[in-house]
Order: C-alpha cells, then sequence, then structure tokens
C-alpha cells in the first residue's frame, strides 16, 4: 500500500512534469501558474482562496472592552460559541420574539469607557434579515434607533447580563 510521503511525491512529480509538459505545448501562463503551487507555500494562496469564497463576512460589534473581554471568557468557561448565541437572538429577533434593550447615547457624561469590537462571523443571510427589519423598525420610529450590532451586542449582553441588561445590584 503506497505511503502518503509516496503520493505526496507522485503528486510533486506530476505536477513538475506537467509544467514541462505546458511550457512546451506553448502555454507558459499554465505552466506558470503549476510552478507557483510547487513553489514553497504556494498552496497556502490556493488555501486562502478557498477559505475566502466559503466564510461568512467579518461582523463586528462595537462594545464597551470589559464586557467583550467577559463575554469571550464566560462563552469559552462554558463551552459556547458566542456566534451561535448571538445566531439564534438574531433569528428571535427576525422572528419578533426578541427586543433588545438599546441604550442611549449619552454624550458629554464624563462616563466614557474604552469599547472594541468582537468580530463573529454569523450567518450573511440571516444578518441580512436582521437588517432588513431593523430597518423596517426605525422607518416606523423606533426609538432609540436600532442596529444589527446593536442587536447582537444585546444578545451577548442579555445572555451574560452584561451591559443594559446587568442585574442592577451588580450595577457599576
Amino acid at each position: 500500500m503506497p505511503t502518503k510521503s509516496d503520493a505526496d511525491r507522485r503528486l510533486h512529480h506530476n505536477l513538475t512534469a506537467a509544467s514541462a509538459k505546458l511550457r512546451e505545448t506553448g502555454a507558459p501562463d499554465l505552466a506558470e501558474a503549476v510552478d507557483q503551487v510547487l513553489a514553497p507555500g504556494g498552496w497556502h494562496a490556493l488555501r486562502r482562496l478557498e477559505n475566502a469564497a466559503t466564510a461568512a463576512p467579518n461582523f463586528s460589534i462595537p462594545m464597551r472592552t470589559a464586557d467583550r473581554d467577559t463575554a469571550k471568557r464566560l462563552s469559552e468557561k462554558a463551552g459556547e460559541s458566542l456566534t451561535a448565541i448571538v445566531e439564534k437572538r438574531l433569528t428571535d429577533f427576525v422572528a419578533g420574539t426578541f427586543d433588545p434593550r438599546v441604550a442611549r447615547a449619552t454624550r458629554n457624561s464624563g462616563a466614557a469607557q474604552a469599547t472594541s469590537n468582537l468580530n463573529m462571523r454569523p450567518n450573511p443571510d440571516l444578518v441580512q434579515q436582521v437588517r432588513a427589519r431593523v430597518d423596517e423598525l426605525n422607518a416606523s420610529g423606533r426609538s432609540p434607533k436600532l442596529s444589527a450590532a446593536g442587536v447582537a451586542r444585546a444578545a451577548i449582553e442579555e445572555h451574560y447580563q452584561l451591559g443594559q441588561y446587568k442585574p442592577a445590584d451588580k450595577a457599576q
């Protein structure tokens, strides 16, 4: 039975032969492409392309740095996926069964706190549905205004009792 290293050597040999044949038959551009894949680290370009084509786009959720760090720590400790938590509540929001609390912006209050983005890759179709629902609610006069990221932030805050969902006895 051939080993994996035998199969790898055969693949390398066949690709090298293919590159030479392509040059002989007047296809130097195709030969160069094969040579790029054969070069050290060349297959990484193909992996990046494959990953970019299949990965959901980044979704940034601005939130207080302390809350972001707490949510990450608690989700890891509990073995929970923040993306799964957010996707469940986004689905509930689209269905009308989750009404997120959104704080009004406080300007010049002197209570500025560090903020950071929590990045994740939720289902892009679901995010689009949330954006459509947000637009619908905001157009009907909802106040304060919502955003898809704000709904996601509220989902995390609710799940871990942070921010607007922090119990009064634990509020800062």
